[in-house]
Order: C-alpha cells, then sequence, then structure tokens
C-alpha cells in the first residue's frame, strides 16, 4: 500500500513539473513576433525574433502581415 502512494506521489509530482515546463516553453513562443529586417547587403527578409536589433517593420502576430510590409517596405528591383 505504501507503495503505491509513493509511486502515485512521484507520478503526480511528474506531471505537474512536466506540464510547468511546457507552459514556459508555449509562453517564450508567444512573445516571439514577426518583423521585416533588412541585412547588410540590402535584402530583406521576414524573421520571427523576440527582439530583433533593427526592425524595418513590425511586430506582427501573423507572417502573412510581415510578408505584405515587406513587399511595401523592401520593393524588388527591376532588372535592366
Amino acid at each position: 500500500m505504501l507503495k503505491k502512494v509513493f509511486i502515485l506521489m512521484i507520478a503526480v509530482a511528474f506531471l505537474l513539473v512536466s506540464s510547468l515546463g511546457f507552459a514556459q516553453k508555449a509562453e517564450k513562443k508567444a512573445e516571439k513576433k514577426w518583423y521585416v529586417i533588412q541585412a547588410k547587403n540590402g535584402v530583406c527578409s521576414v524573421r520571427q525574433a523576440a527582439k530583433p536589433t533593427s526592425p524595418l517593420a513590425g511586430p506582427f502576430d501573423v507572417k502573412a502581415d510581415a510578408e505584405k510590409a515587406k513587399s511595401e517596405k523592401c520593393p524588388k528591383k527591376k532588372k535592366s
């Protein structure tokens, strides 16, 4: 009987600790937003980051919104 209670307590403790770990991971992912970033060579890209160094546009919750802003802020140059 005591052995079963001990195993049950370990199982409950494991479930509590693992659920807290998953919650923290989900919270960190939620903090990341989408930004339009321009590299030193002039190439623009859409990246997901918590704190970007020098964004051109953002933050956006959805990647599609960031892609739209990228097309507005960084139009492609026509080849001549």
